[in-house]
Formats: C-alpha cells, structure tokens, sequence
C-alpha cells in the first residue's frame, strides 16, 4: 500500500509504535587521517551510531571529549600518538574525563600493552587488523559499559595462557649483553615499554621487538617468570621484589 510504513517484526510492539534503538554517540582519536576518515565511514554506515567528532592527537582529543560530555558513549582511540604512548593516552582521558569509556582501538597486540591498557581504565580493546563485524560488536559492547574485546585479543590472550601452563623452564646460563641485563631488569621492575624506550632513546617498536625477541630466547612467558629469572641472575635483589609489593 502506498504510503504505509514497514517495520521489522522485532522492532514492532504494536500496530504504530516503532522501537528506536538508542544511538551510539562516539569520538575518534588517532593520528594518521586516512585511518580515520576509514573508520568513520565505517561507523556512519550503521544507523545506531555516530562520530560526533575526531582528533589527531590527545590534546585535541581530550578538549573534543570535553565538549561533547556527558552525552557521548564512547571514545575510540589508539595507543601510539606523538607525545602520547602505551596507555598514557587511555590514562590521561580517564583521569580529565571520567565519566567516558575508552576502546583502545590500536595496531599493537602485545599483552604487555593490554594490561597496560585495561589497568589504566580501557573498556575495550581491539586490534586493526579486527573483521568489521568484531569491530562493531566491540564498540556496541563497550558503549553499553561491558567489557570487550576483538576475537584476535582474546586468541593472543589464550595462547599466552597455554604457553605459560606448558613453558619450558628458562635458559638459566644463557649469555646476557649489558643491554639485555638491562632490559630484563626493567622489565622485572614493571617498566611498561614505552618508559624503557624513552630511558635507551631507542623508538617503541624497536624495544618492542627486541624485548620479545629476548624473552623468546630465555623462554620467559610472563612478567611474573622475568622477575624470577632476573632475582636468580642477581638483576634483581629481593629487597627491591618486596618493595614492588609494598608499592602494589
């Protein structure tokens, strides 16, 4: 007929009554513009959400979060900016925004840098290379104030898991460099990579893979079998182990 309307059986309570699904307010930081028109786009094409705005650095994105509270849902933003690494970003919109929640939406799937991420406030963390559907269902999920994460995180996350039930013991008389001695303390201290970075004037992903690539060698899977390692290497004194508790 012409002139009527058509709904979904779903969104049909009764005859005239149409559910309107609650629109997803968002903010997008990140630094490289092309990924941002990108996912954008992405997101415009879903009819329960909207980009109220975006940014190319943290500063602009603290102000633009600011402007749109408290009506925005959720702040979509990457890990690694000019002047901003490692979960410095999701730290700093947590602490001047509080009452946002942040997906970090980033190219690093290191565990190291989802815990850092989610101890310092994330909701949600997922990588770029995610499916558009994990995407979505990531932002839908956060929005809502649960907890989310990409299919690839939580694989990262099981195969970490299994490793560390199964890991072979450590290399215990495997040479170490001055530079690995130093790293590995680091590590053992709870230096997130960015710190450690900046500390060797080395770039972040340079460290990144350097790290990896050590504790590979030492067949070290966790902070927790680093900081071992490096108190029977004598890296680490226990003094300096009770106090990371005491500071905990």
């Amino acid at each position: 007929m012409t002139g009527s309307i058509v709904t979904e059986p779903s969104d049909a309570i009764w005859p005239g009554f149409t559910r309107k699904a609650k629109v997803i307010r968002l903010v997008l930081i990140d630094d490289h513009p092309i990924v941002r028109e990108g996912i954008c786009a992405l997101l415009a094409l879903e009819s329960d959400m909207v980009i109220v705005g975006d940014a190319g650095d943290i500063e602009a994105g603290v102000e633009l979060v600011r402007r749109h509270e408290p009506d925005l849902d959720l702040v979509i933003c990457d890990l690694t900016m000019p002047g901003c690494t490692g979960g410095n970003a999701v730290r700093r919109l947590c602490q001047e925004c509080p009452t946002t929640r942040v997906l970090v939406l980033t190219a690093d799937d290191s565990l190291e840098c989802m815990r850092e991420s989610f101890a310092a406030g994330a909701i949600g963390y997922v990588r770029k290379d995610a499916l558009r559907v994990d995407l979505l269902a990531a932002v839908r999920r956060a929005a809502s104030g649960s907890q989310a994460i990409c299919r690839g995180v939580g694989e990262t996350v099981m195969r970490a898991w299994l490793q560390s039930v199964a890991a072979p013991p450590p290399i215990a008389d495997a040479p170490l460099g001055p530079e690995d001695r130093r790293i590995l303390r680091l590590i053992a201290l709870g230096v997130p990579t960015w710190k450690i970075a900046a500390d060797l004037s080395r770039g972040v992903k340079v460290v990144e893979k350097y790290r990896a690539s050590l504790l590979r060698r030492l067949n070290l899977t966790s902070t927790a079998a680093v900081t071992q390692f490096a108190v029977s290497s004598q890296l680490l004194s226990r003094e300096e182990v009770d106090q990371l508790f005491v500071a905990d």
